[in-house]
């Protein structure tokens, strides 16, 4: 596509910052203008795109959105229909009437993860008009290459428990000695996010006898929003009470109070240093404490740029394959609906610990090696994201697996036998 057209007409988004760093691109949270925590559920998308055009915040959405000429969103399985059907008015809004439509290029596989919440994207009102009733498949299977594990990964996508699963699933097995060797050093894939924190917090008490666990307590508090609706009026802050701040900010990814310590193993929160290569699911180590107690962290397989300037990203040192950066608290907001126009805050340490993540935060992501713990798997496509994140079956290692959890959406199943293939 840049070869054919002028590079700023091209964009490549996705719904995470994990997903979005794999395609080389921006999420379309950033690229679209979405707030953090934006819900278009049960709204018009054309009167909603329209008002997200007349906030003030929408002066350079309006200029990149006209430039775009080529639209490929990855990992389209993630993407809510109600969220789909805004980003294609806005699209369309955005464009004059002589403008040529903006191509789509929709990647990805709706057998794997869904939205958590929401209607899946082929469910959007746009999608007749982005896409039709037709797909292209790409029928080979570039990341594994051993037969046994090709045939698992086919049959787990589809909802079979077949022999190649039991078999592989078998096999790769730990318990005892053998959990024992990778508990602590490789990272635990896992559906639930209590499950998530328990671990995490297992792996950093066993590093209390090096350094003593640190608190970081959050800030919270409210401030006007600079991007407010102009048609509110509300010029000036309103009083929030502690009911509405927590309320809307039960679900901020950095939590209250985190506890963490020297040579724990985290995971960023934000994207705040994208263009160094660090977005939100980088995994490092704390290597030490500033004097003012700000922790630095360094990220392997991670290479500075060239030519990029750095200055205001913390970089405190940097190597041949890896960066240390300062992680000061940074703000995390969300919309506080009780009093529109305002934001709650939350200034938090831009990580939480990183010996484990939820299925959903790893998809798109390929892994060196992965310990897998699906015994509460729960949604359709969850243990074939899971199974399908490293390259070789030696290094993926079973914690707990559980055949009933194998089955695949029958919408998504219906979807691929029905429609045409390109």
């Amino acid at each position: 596509m840049t070869s054919r057209l002028c590079e700023s007409e091209v964009v490549v988004v996705a719904p995470t910052g994990t997903a979005a760093k794999t395609a080389g691109g921006l999420t379309y949270h950033s690229f679209f203008g979405f707030e953090r925590g934006y819900d278009a559920t049960g709204l018009d998308p054309a009167v909603e795109a329209a008002r997200l055009l007349r906030t003030p915040r929408s002066g350079p959405v309006k200029t990149r959105l006209r430039l775009t000429r080529v639209v490929l969103l990855d990992e389209i399985s993630l993407v809510r229909a109600d969220k789909l059907d805004v980003m294609y008015e806005l699209m369309v809004q955005t464009r004059a009437a002589s403008s040529p439509p903006v191509v789509w290029f929709l990647f990805g596989d709706f057998l794997q993860l869904m939205p958590v919440v929401g209607a899946i994207a082929f469910r959007a009102r746009c999608w007749p008009a982005m896409v039709g009733g037709s797909f292209l498949e790409l029928a080979i299977l570039h990341r594994q290459d051993e037969p046994d594990m090709v045939q698992a990964v086919h049959d787990v996508r589809v909802g079979i428990y077949s022999q190649a699963v039991r078999a592989v699933m078998g096999e790769r097995q730990v318990e005892g000695a053998s959990y024992l060797a990778v508990r602590d050093n490789v990272l635990h894939l896992m559906p639930r996010v209590q499950d998530v924190n328990a671990h995490n917090y297992s792996c950093l008490d066993r590093l209390a006898y090096e350094d003593q666990p640190r608190s970081a307590v959050a800030k919270d508090s409210s401030r006007l929003d600079p991007h407010r609706d102009p048609s509110l009026g509300i010029d000036k802050d309103v009083g929030v009470s502690a009911a509405p701040l927590r309320a809307a900010l039960v679900d901020c990814v950095a939590p209250p109070c985190f506890r963490h310590a020297l040579h724990a193993r985290v995971m960023l929160l934000d994207n705040r240093r994208r263009v160094i290569g660090l977005c939100h699911g980088s995994v490092g180590t704390t290597t030490l404490y500033l004097p003012c107690g700000t922790p630095v962290v360094r990220f392997h397989d991670t290479t500075l740029p060239r030519g990029v300037n750095v200055q205001g990203l913390g970089v405190h040192d940097a190597g041949e394959t890896w960066v240390e950066v300062e992680c000061p608290a940074v703000d995390f907001t969300a919309r506080i609906f009780s009093k529109p126009g305002m934001l709650a805050v939350r200034s938090q340490l831009p990580f939480v610990l990183g010996w484990a993540a939820t299925v959903h935060m790893a998809q798109s992501l390929v892994l060196s090696e992965v310990v897998l713990d699906l015994a509460k798997a729960f949604g359709a496509g969850m243990v074939l994201s899971a199974v399908s994140r490293v390259s070789k079956k030696r290094n993926l290692y079973v914690k707990s697996f559980c055949s009933s959890r194998v089955y695949a959406d029958p919408l998504a199943l219906e979807m691929y036998r029905t429609w045409d293939r390109l």
